[in-house]
């Protein structure tokens, strides 16, 4: 369960910004629906199953989300696929000297397993300049271990507490974590067990996906390969009116003559040599003929780019739910219709289950349906130096029923494009 998430210094985002799960205690709408008690913190707290970022072009939606996915990506990959030397791939907030020589900074607040926990790190492109961990297992703090760069000395000064178990074998992983990687990743290559519940959250828990229209369908047709997955699959499909009556998957021995005649020959031979001896699956769409009540099947590419980003969309949508992960997502209405979007978005509140999903969208609609209570509605927009700023529409303390697509529309909240008339034949 995520709880929140704090970036700074990183593309059009400068100073701190949060993103938070936690419920307003204030607001009662929706709470069964659309909130969930959060297990294994000391005081009574809920948290949102749901969160939507709006905001003009540009103005920082999508840095919120590459910013989830580059701290995922550290703490899965760092210690494992970089090698000493390889540039760390952040960039800082640009438009200040200081900004561009200082470093980028990220925190996650989030609850695994019954015990929340608290990892951040600071990092610039050559080296990790400090990373910790704190856990509150029945609600009490735990610094269980914070690294340092020392410039002076150009090493990396360790903290362990008592708590973090491994005796000298911690200060073995220290020394064998390389400037570029994290520690909590090395220390995951040994197979930490203290550890592992972190590492999991951010490996398996935490799903980042861009927009659907750029989602491949392959974790789609794997599910498929199932029959109980493809009927979950088929009717999750029809359920937004896609009248699709089967899914077939064909199983072909790869040969050469299944690539596109116009690759190049190096490409070609390359492709031949990774795939010789594999077998390859396409999809076919079952349609009845409304005659004859014949099956038709239709090839992937044969259908509209919204049938086929709900079903690349698909598997890892039932996939969240199922398991109570937490999914972010870019651009979620992109060659969505507004009603998919909106049962998409209820499919999720409805279930009995502790997923989370954030969401950055310009789908207004969303803000008129009574589906999302009014500390689910975030905004971002850019000040005077151009840097990205986000807030909550709980901060203009609007009545529970406020018109809040019109309100944002008319410019009460912010968050809206600021448009000139272009003078195209002079004055």
């Amino acid at each position: 369960m995520l709880v929140e998430f704090t970036v700074s210094n990183f593309r059009s985002i400068h100073e701190p910004q949060s993103w938070s799960m936690v419920a307003s205690p204030a607001l009662k709408e929706w709470e069964d629906r659309n909130t969930f008690p959060a297990l294994g913190v000391k005081k009574e707290m809920r948290l949102l199953r749901a969160a939507a970022l709006y905001g003009p072009n540009a103005a920082g939606k999508s840095t919120l989300v590459q910013a989830l996915a580059f701290v995922k990506g550290q703490v899965v990959n760092s210690a494992r696929e970089s090698q000493q030397g390889d540039l760390i791939p952040v960039v800082p907030f640009k438009l200040t000297a200081a900004s561009r020589a200082a470093d980028s900074e990220f925190s996650v607040q989030f609850i695994e397993a019954g015990v929340r926990y608290e990892y951040g790190l600071r990092c610039n492109t050559l080296r990790f300049t400090e990373e910790w961990l704190y856990a509150y297992p029945q609600g009490r703090p735990q610094k269980w271990f914070h690294r340092v760069f020392d410039a002076t000395a150009q090493v990396d000064a360790y903290d362990f507490s008592d708590k973090f178990l491994g005796g000298r074998q911690r200060h073995v992983w220290a020394s064998e974590t390389r400037s570029n990687a994290l520690f909590l990743s090395r220390c995951m290559q040994s197979n930490n067990e203290q550890l592992k519940p972190v590492f999991e959250w951010f490996s398996k828990r935490l799903r980042v996906v861009p927009r659907p229209d750029a989602l491949r369908s392959d974790f789609t047709v794997k599910k498929c390969q199932d029959p109980l997955a493809q009927a979950e699959v088929l009717g999750f499909l029809n359920a937004a009116d896609l009248s699709i009556d089967g899914i077939r998957l064909e199983h072909r021995p790869f040969n050469s003559d299944m690539l596109p005649p116009n690759m190049s020959e190096a490409m070609r031979q390359e492709l031949t040599a990774s795939l010789k001896g594999k077998e390859l699956t396409s999809l076919k769409f079952q349609r009845r003929d409304g005659n004859t009540g014949e099956i038709v099947e239709f090839e992937e590419e044969e259908e509209s780019d919204g049938t086929r980003a709900l079903f690349a969309f698909a598997g890892p949508w039932l996939d969240v739910i199922k398991h109570s992960r937490v999914l972010v997502v870019d651009e979620l209405d992109s060659s969505l219709h507004p009603l998919v979007v909106r049962h998409l978005v209820s499919l999720l509140l409805h279930a009995d289950s502790q997923a989370q999903l954030l969401f950055t969208t310009h789908d207004t609609t969303l803000l008129s349906q009574k589906l999302l209570r009014r500390d689910q509605v975030w905004f971002v927009e850019k000040n005077d130096a151009r840097e990205a700023r986000l807030y909550p529409l709980s901060d203009f303390s609007p009545r529970e029923n406020e018109a809040v697509e019109r309100g944002y529309l008319n410019g009460r909240y912010g968050g809206i494009p600021n448009l000139q008339e272009l003078d195209f034949y002079g004055s």
